[in-house]
């Protein structure tokens, strides 16, 4: 993330689109949250709201309430207990105190001090809670924003989960959370453990992907500006076909771009073959398998798809594969065009090409047939305790099923009065995940969970990500 002084350096139009929605929750009281593939930009996007105020202010009608954007550092945290939960959000509103007016600004300083050592939870949240109602008596509006959620969801204890949906109970017309991700609410918490928590996150959500063309220009402005010249507009153009505007991929290309014109050794080939030297590079190939595993297993076979049908009008395509191309378009992946749909980046597309194959798709059921399919593949020799759990899984997918629910709900009767153990459940999983995972040792359709008192399996018939 950039510094708090570079932050001043970017232009007001930046991620414009991105903006405006986030400026129409916070409008609203709505939560929500910002989800970006690796490399997406996403902290940036995040950074850029917390530090630039001015800009958010811009996109708010004259009328509204005064906004405080509070940025908690969730990676900071000392440890895993309650009350150093409760400190470090406190910490976060000492950190940007000087955004206040003055009394504002000692009431924050008071609370922080004297709560700052506290190990009584109770502590640190009447002080919270103290602060809340004074944003509250001068109609401010409280917008917590936490990146790197995810990550913070798998440490956190039920306790700050609640901790987080109290508060919002509590001052429903003052705070709100805006909160990063890699992926959906879906592929990384189990809604039963959030609650309202996971509705109020997963309602909203903000994709982040290639970034417009303005954005993606200044962004070449900045990573080539050291040079003694400046890339010229068909080395621009270029760029941005090579990448689409995708950030990760345009500054190691900016940083390609960069080097060969330095170095005596490695002089800059010709534009057209920018794409073969460009593939060759480290960070280019590492950054595209990032991309690659952070998608389904439904939006890898669209993709694949796409660039097979590319010289083609893809009106079947759309229709076949309407949710993956919606996805990758959100991802900034995908785009359509007057001729069809395209894959953003060049580079990108080549790499797609490269891995056809490795995905078969989304697992769905044919109504009308009572079959069961993998894409537009059948998937067949299943035996019928195998077709049943699958059957099971397909018409509930996403939710957690408990080992002895799965077996009620697909064993025949006559069977479980004989009794099931948990060792036949799972050699029928794992002869499933033998058929339809494109790894069986690392499956993303039938993924294990573990809890008590018993664990289960949850389905995902587009593949969870990587």
């Amino acid at each position: 993330m950039a510094s708090s002084r570079s932050w001043k350096a970017y232009a007001p139009t930046y991620r414009a689109r991105e903006m405006k929605t986030l400026a129409a929750w916070i409008l609203a009281g709505q939560s929500g949250s910002v989800v970006g593939l690796a490399g997406a930009g996403k902290s940036n996007l995040l950074g850029f709201l917390c530090h630039r105020p001015d800009v958010l202010m811009s996109y708010l009608p004259p009328q509204a309430d005064p906004v405080a954007l509070i940025p908690v550092d969730l990676n900071n945290l000392p440890s895993n207990t309650l009350a150093t939960f409760y400190r470090v959000i406190l910490r976060s509103f000492y950190e940007v105190r000087d955004r206040f007016d003055q009394a504002l600004q000692q009431t924050i300083a008071d609370i922080y001090q004297e709560n700052r050592a506290a190990r009584d939870p109770f502590l640190p949240q009447s002080g919270l809670r103290e602060l809340l109602l004074q944003f509250q008596a001068q109609q401010v509006r409280v917008v917590l924003v936490m990146d790197r959620f995810d990550k913070f969801g798998q440490m956190a204890t039920p306790q700050m989960l609640d901790t987080l949906r109290g508060l919002r109970d509590s001052f429903k017309q003052t705070l709100c959370y805006i909160v990063g991700m890699r992926q959906e609410m879906i592929y990384l918490f189990d809604p039963s453990a959030l609650g309202e928590m996971y509705e109020i996150l997963d309602t909203h959500v903000c994709w982040v992907g290639a970034m417009d063309e303005p954005d993606a220009r200044r962004l070449i402005v900045e990573e080539t500006h050291t040079l003694p010249a400046s890339p010229t507009k068909r080395d621009v153009a270029r760029l941005l076909a090579l990448t689409g505007g995708y950030p990760a991929l345009l500054k190691a290309a900016c940083h390609w771009w960069s080097d060969t014109g330095w170095s005596a050794t490695a002089k800059r080939p010709p534009a057209v073959k920018w794409a073969d030297a460009l593939l060759a590079e480290r960070s280019i190939q590492s950054r595209m398998a990032e991309i690659w595993a952070g998608l389904t297993q439904e939006e890898r076979r669209t993709l694949s798809e796409v660039q097979k049908q590319r010289r083609r009008t893809g009106a079947k395509l759309a229709r076949q594969y309407q949710y993956g191309l919606i996805s990758l378009a959100d991802k900034g992946l995908c785009r359509q065009t007057d001729t069809g749909w395209r894959i953003s980046s060049d580079l990108f597309a080549v790499y797609v090409a490269a891995a056809e194959g490795q995905s078969n798709g989304k697992i769905w059921l044919d109504e009308s047939t009572d079959e069961l399919y993998q894409g537009q593949t059948l998937v067949g020799d299943l035996s019928p305790l195998e077709r049943a759990v699958l059957h099971f899984l397909v018409r509930h997918p996403r939710a957690r099923h408990a080992k002895t629910d799965l077996i009620v709900s697909a064993w025949p009767d006559e069977l479980r009065r004989q009794g099931v153990t948990d060792d036949s459940l799972y050699q029928v999983v794992r002869e499933l995940r033998k058929k339809i995972e494109p790894d069986p040792a690392k499956p993303c359709h039938i993924v294990t969970w573990r809890g008590r008192p018993e664990g289960g399996y949850q389905f995902f018939p587009e593949g969870k990500p990587g």
